[in-house]
């Protein structure tokens, strides 16, 4: 018959399917950790993104509220002393106010109320020249092109400039009487003022200070912008309705600094207080590092509670594994056991045909002895030579009896090397009588080079006499074949099982290797014989394979390692 392509290699393909529990669990460990982790990354990672936001945002809010209170309660100490200051321009007139004496004692009665907020008084008229004062100072006159004079004496009321408030700080009132302007000005304690800025600052390396719209700078709390351009970016802000802004902004030494800006309405300076941006985030660094330290602990968890689980799966996998070997074994056995059934009947009449020659010897054997002369030379001869034709017979149903156990015994897994031509010659032999009853011819086709195999003999035996079983039983008309081939390939013996019978119909094909999966009728056939080989060839680092031409019969394709040279 014509050779038909070889199809996919089933046993080869099933064996690269398989896994071992080691591997299993491996899988299962790795898949268990991704499962775990991936939620607890991602939930790490959108809370970090938040979390980080929402801390920086609420740093910002609370350094501009600081900034603003600051500056709200700035402006409420300045204008309680601009009103102080007006209450004394009430109860006195431009002439008492004019006399030295009696301005010192309005200063005095000042800081006995106020505890030396106010260290000086001066009245000045509209052009700048001081009528009285309560310090020794020589200078007379106050020069008009002075910006603050200007200033003014053109305002109810005025507040020097903050950012210069380290060589002056004082208040000034605008009184009107007898048709002429007089101002009355009030020192204020600088030291006051800088203690003052310094409860502005949150503490720590940061500050405070008073900064005007040219960029000048008061360090009344010790503390100042780290740069010019930083002092340059904090004058140039502008307040939106006059809401506080925060921004960043590197010192002399490269280190970033959260400012908190307000403008103080009172002198239209700016409060600023900075701090380290790394001081006021650390909190937030420190919440990192306490969350990195609980997302490494649950992965460490994570990794030991699988490990764990992993071991625990890969023994029941290992004790599975060992009962599915004994659940194949016992397989393999009653599938051997059926194998011998069919060929029971077989074996009984081969070995019948021994037992009557014997028989018969046997008593031709007992005639001659009871004749009138046993012990003649004739006579010695005849029994000399049924003697031996029973000899013969008890060897020949020895031969017999002798493959029958050695196919019914358990499998002996031990590999050896096997001469792969010997061992097709006896399951030809083995296997003829079966197929003489059903009109079946075996021939053998050996390749002398074919070799040895390094494997188990019995398992070799029942595979293949697996597959002539099926082959005879496949042929379902006169003049049956059924052919054994050995043929050598490179690293591999091949070994053909082809009959002519009806071939396997190409949509049950792929199932044929499946345990249970039988076309024979009910009763005939247990549907073992072809996933037990698969499953022993694949132990064996061998394969199976078939071609079949529905119609015209089919071939098994068994390869097997060829023993390496020794």
């Amino acid at each position: 018959m014509t050779q038909p392509a070889e199809v996919k290699d089933i046993a080869h393909l099933t064996n690269k399917a398989k896994t071992s529990p080691r591997l299993m669990s491996g899988q299962l460990t790795v898949l268990s950790i991704l499962v775990a982790m991936v939620p607890i990354l991602c939930i790490a990672t959108l809370g970090y993104v938040f979390y980080d936001a929402a801390f920086r945002e609420k740093t910002h809010a609370l350094l501009a509220q600081k900034a603003m209170s600051s500056v709200q309660n700035l402006d409420e100490f300045l204008e309680e002393k601009i009103s102080n200051l007006r209450q004394e321009t009430d109860a006195a007139t431009i002439s008492e106010l004019s006399d030295p004496g009696h301005l010192r004692a309005r200063l005095h009665s000042l800081q006995n109320a106020y505890q030396g907020v106010f260290i000086g008084l001066d009245l000045v008229d509209a052009s700048g020249t001081i009528i009285a004062r309560t310090t020794d100072e020589k200078t007379q006159t106050v020069s008009a092109e002075k910006s603050w004079f200007t200033q003014a004496i053109s305002r109810p009321q005025f507040v020097s400039n903050l950012a210069l408030c380290e060589t002056y700080c004082f208040l000034a009132v605008r009184i009107t009487a007898e048709q002429t302007v007089w101002l009355l000005r009030a020192h204020l304690d600088p030291d006051l003022i800088q203690e003052k800025t310094r409860l502005f600052h949150p503490g720590g390396p940061g500050g405070a200070f008073f900064l005007d719209r040219q960029g000048a700078y008061s360090a009344g709390s010790g503390a100042e912008p780290g740069s010019r351009e930083a002092a340059q970016l904090l004058a140039q802000q502008f307040f939106p309705e006059g809401r506080p802004v925060v921004l960043e902004a590197k010192d002399a030494n490269g280190q970033v600094n959260l400012y908190g800006c307000a403008p103080v309405r009172s002198t239209g300076n700016i409060l600023a207080i900075h701090q380290p941006k790394a001081q006021l985030l650390h909190p937030l660094f420190q919440a990192r590092l306490l969350a990195l330290a609980i997302i490494i602990a649950g992965f460490a968890g994570i990794v030991v509670t699988a490990l764990a689980l992993a071991k625990r799966t890969e023994q029941r996998l290992l004790k599975a594994e060992l009962e599915l070997q004994q659940m194949q074994k016992h397989i393999m056995d009653a599938g051997k056991l059926a194998a011998i059934g069919e060929l029971a009947a077989g074996v009984a009449h081969e070995i019948n045909n021994p037992l009557a020659i014997m028989m018969e010897n046997a008593g031709w054997i007992q005639d001659l002895l009871k004749s009138d002369d046993p012990h003649s030379e004739e006579n010695t001869a005849e029994i000399f030579s049924s003697l031996q034709t029973i000899t013969t017979q008890g060897h020949r149903c020895r031969e017999i009896t002798h493959k029958l156990l050695s196919f019914a015994r358990k499998a002996d897994s031990a590999i050896k090397a096997v001469n792969i031509n010997s061992l097709l010659d006896d399951i030809a032999g083995f296997a003829r009588q079966k197929a003489k009853y059903r009109n079946v011819e075996i021939r053998l086709s050996l390749d002398p080079n074919a070799g040895e195999v390094d494997s188990s003999p019995a398992e070799i035996q029942q595979i293949i006499l697996n597959l002539v079983n099926n082959a005879i039983d496949a042929i379902e008309h006169d003049n049956g074949l059924v052919q054994l081939r050995s043929v050598r390939e490179t690293s591999f013996v091949r070994i053909d099982v082809e009959d002519n019978g009806q071939g396997i119909p190409d949509d049950i094909r792929p199932q044929i290797f499946e345990p249970f999966f039988t076309t024979k009728d009910a009763g005939k056939g247990t549907g073992l014989g072809l996933s037990i080989c698969r499953d022993l060839l694949s132990k064996m680092g061998g394969s199976i394979s078939v071609d079949s031409t529905p119609g015209h019969g089919c071939v098994f394709h068994v390869r097997l390692p060829a023993s390496s040279p020794k």
